[in-house]
C-alpha cells in the first residue's frame, strides 16, 4: 500500500526543537529531554484501527500540549503498510521524514543496536511504567524503547451463511470453498507470517526444528510451506491486510478469511454477517509494541508525549469506541467484555518468538525465498 500523508497541520512542517541526537540517546531514563517543544510532529501510524485511534487523538493531543507546554503541537499522520514504512525509515536514516513510527516488534529489535530509537521509559515515572503488563513487556523483548499496546491474534472470520461446522485452519484448503477463502501473503504484509505458523500448527510441525546450526532447514520447513501452498491455490486471492479483506467479506465474495480477531470483531459489531471461529490448533497471537520515537527527531519532547498519549486512558476509550478491543489492559484495569470473551474462548499460540526469528535479518531472506517458490509460484 502506498504511504499516504494525512494533513492536520495548519502551517508548514517545521520543528522548533533544538537538541543533538547524542545528547538524547545518552540521557538517563526517568528524565524527559530538555528541549524546546516544536509545533509539529509527523507520525507514521501503520494501517487499520490504530490509525483511526491516532487520527482521533490529534486534536485532544494538541489541547493537552497547549495546556502543558504552551504549544499546541499539530500532528500529521502518515498511513501505510509497516514494512514499507520501515524500509523508508532505514533508507532515509539518519534523516527520516517522521518523528514517531508504528513498527513491528522485529523492526524495533533490529533498530535498537543501531541507535534508531529513543527510550520511551524516560517519559514515565516508575509507578506509571509499572502499570504495563510485565509479561507483555517481557514478550516484546524490546527493553525500555517501547511499551506493549495490544495483541494481534489470527482467527477465521466466517460468513454466517456457511453451515459447515468449521474448527480448523485446514478449511482454508478445502476444495468445497475453492476461490471463496483468503489469507494474507507474507510477501506483502506481516500478518502473512502468522499464516506460515498457522500452517505449521495445522500439520503439527515444530517451527523450532526449521532452524539448525544458524541455518534455515528448508527440508524441515517444507511440509508447512506446502500446506500454506495448498491454501494459496484454493484462495480467491492472497490478501494484503485489512484494506483488501474488508470489502471481500462485506460483499460476501469471501466466505472464510484468515484475519485478525479484533478486525473480525469490529465487523461483527458493525453488522457484517460474519462470526469468529477459533481454530482448534491454536490462534497465532503476538504482543504488539506501541509507537516508537525516532532518535533523529528534532521534536523529542512532543514525540515522547505523543507516544505516552497513545497509551493513555483517552486513547483506550477511543479504541473501545471504534471496536478495537485488543488493547492489553493495564495493571488494575478491568478488561472490556470482548477481551474477556476472547481470552476465555481461544487457544492462544504465542507467535512473538516465531516472528522474531522469521522476520529477523538472519533468516528472513531464505524464508521468503522458499515462500515465493513454494507458496506463490507453487513449486
Amino acid at each position: 500500500m502506498k504511504l499516504t500523508r494525512r494533513a492536520f497541520t495548519k502551517s508548514a512542517l517545521a520543528s522548533t526543537a533544538v537538541l543533538s541526537m547524542p545528547s538524547i540517546v545518552g540521557r538517563a531514563l526517568g528524565e524527559m529531554p530538555k528541549a524546546d517543544v516544536g509545533d509539529s510532529l509527523v507520525v507514521y501510524t501503520g494501517t487499520g484501527l490504530q490509525t483511526t485511534v491516532a487520527d482521533q487523538l490529534v486534536e485532544p493531543f494538541a489541547d493537552m500540549m497547549q495546556k502543558k507546554y504552551g504549544v499546541a503541537t499539530q500532528v500529521q499522520t502518515v498511513v501505510g503498510q509497516t514494512p514499507a514504512a520501515f524500509l523508508r525509515f532505514k533508507t532515509e536514516w539518519p534523516n527520516p521524514a517522521g518523528d514517531v513510527y508504528q513498527f513491528y516488534n522485529e523492526n524495533i529489535q533490529e533498530g535498537i543496536p543501531l541507535n534508531y530509537y529513543l527510550p520511551l521509559k524516560q517519559a514515565y515515572t516508575d509507578e506509571e511504567w509499572a502499570k504495563f503488563d510485565p509479561d507483555a513487556l517481557a514478550a516484546l523483548g524490546t527493553g525500555d524503547f517501547v511499551a506493549p499496546i495490544d495483541i494481534s491474534a489470527s482467527v477465521l472470520v466466517v460468513q454466517n451463511s456457511v453451515d459447515d461446522a468449521i474448527d480448523s485452519w485446514s478449511v482454508l484448503g478445502d476444495t468445497k470453498f475453492a476461490r471463496r477463502v483468503t489469507f494474507d501473503s507474507a510477501l506483502a504484509v506481516g500478518s502473512g507470517y502468522n499464516m506460515i505458523l498457522a500452517a505449521a500448527l495445522a500439520i503439527g510441525s515444530d517451527y523450532k526444528t526449521w532452524f539448525k546450526d544458524d541455518k534455515f532447514d528448508e527440508e524441515a520447513a517444507m511440509p508447512a510451506f506446502k500446506e500454506a501452498a495448498r491454501w494459496a491455490s484454493n484462495a480467491l486471492t492472497l490478501t494484503e491486510g485489512s484494506g483488501s479483506i474488508t470489502p471481500l467479506l462485506r460483499r460476501q465474495e469471501a466466505l472464510i478469511s484468515a484475519w485478525w480477531w479484533h478486525n473480525g470483531e469490529d465487523e461483527v459489531q458493525k453488522g457484517t454477517p460474519v462470526h469468529i471461529v477459533y481454530p482448534k490448533e491454536g490462534c497465532p497471537a503476538s504482543v504488539n509494541a506501541g509507537p516508537v520515537v525516532s532518535a533523529a527527531t528534532t521534536n523529542p519532547v512532543a514525540a515522547l508525549e505523543w507516544v505516552k498519549f497513545f497509551h493513555s486512558d483517552v486513547a483506550d476509550d477511543i479504541a473501545v469506541s471504534i471496536n478495537q478491543f485488543n488493547r492489553i489492559p493495564k495493571i488494575g484495569e478491568t478488561p472490556n467484555s470482548h477481551w474477556q470473551a476472547f481470552t476465555s474462548a481461544s487457544k492462544i499460540a504465542w507467535a512473538n518468538e516465531f516472528r522474531a526469528i522469521t522476520m529477523g535479518p538472519q533468516y528472513n531472506k531464505q524464508l521468503l525465498d522458499l515462500y515465493n517458490r513454494v507458496v506463490i509460484q507453487g513449486g
